[in-house]
């Protein structure tokens, strides 16, 4: 008997609630348990509760796709250079493309994304957590959590490209407000316009994917930007 196939929509259902999970759930019952903790601006102590989330986040994501990494790890293992390759190449079209439309925006919104600025002012605050999360954890659970979940869910190549980059960049827009109102953000409406560069971005981190249907080809090429990323902030720093 074959196995009945799974709906796009139940696909798309099962990333958006990942999405919610782990921006929304997981965190608020985590900060919540070690709130006084944090309370006391220990620098330790804050950087190891904050890494600890992104440690429990990318186990548990792990644990859900386990099944599938274990097979692409094993691929990427044989043959590194040929997925490194394609990840590098797919990074190196979204990185040029971003810079243009960066170029470009913060002219109009007279200034950075508020992501990267609060990116920036985490890496002063906790650089233990910052760095390592940014480099390493963070792509990996990024690229599991907006690229993986949602694989299934679309069979055209630039569908599946377009959307999931949407997502990737809408979360990454709205997480850069302080106060997250509709007040705010109409009154901040020029942060929108970073959409561009976070998904043109995302999207060829997306085309890598579905060409090799290896999820540590855009894994490899994430963590390169982003480790790219944060030594251009140091050397500015």
């Amino acid at each position: 008997m074959k196995e009945k196939k799974k709906s796009p929509t139940l696909y798309i259902g099962l990333g958006l609630l990942l999405i919610v999970i782990y921006q929304g759930i997981l965190p608020l019952l985590y900060f919540g348990i070690f709130k006084n903790l944090l309370e006391n601006n220990n620098f330790w102590i804050s950087n190891i509760i904050y890494m600890g989330y992104y440690i429990i986040s990318l186990l548990l994501l792990i644990i859900i796709f386990h099944k599938s990494l274990k097979k692409e790890a094993k691929e990427f293992i044989k043959e590194p250079k040929k997925f490194i390759k394609i990840g590098l190449s797919s990074w190196l079209k979204g990185f040029l493309t971003m810079v243009i439309c960066n170029l470009i925006i913060v002219n109009i919104a007279g200034g950075i994304a508020g992501n990267e600025a609060q990116n920036r002012e985490i890496m002063t605050q906790m650089p233990i957590y910052a760095i390592t999360t940014m480099c390493l954890i963070g792509p990996f659970i990024e690229e599991l959590v907006f690229r993986k979940s949602f694989r299934k869910a679309f069979k055209a190549k630039y569908t599946y490209a377009i959307a999931t980059s949407f997502i990737f960049a809408s979360l990454h827009v709205i997480n850069g407000f302080e106060v997250l109102t509709l007040a705010n953000m109409a009154k901040q409406w020029t942060q929108f316009l970073f959409l561009i560069p976070y998904g043109s971005l995302a999207f060829f981190f997306a085309l890598a994917y579905y060409e090799t249907d290896n999820i540590f080809t855009s894994t490899i090429a994430h963590c390169f930007h982003n480790t790219l990323s944060v030594l251009m902030i140091l050397v500015v720093a």
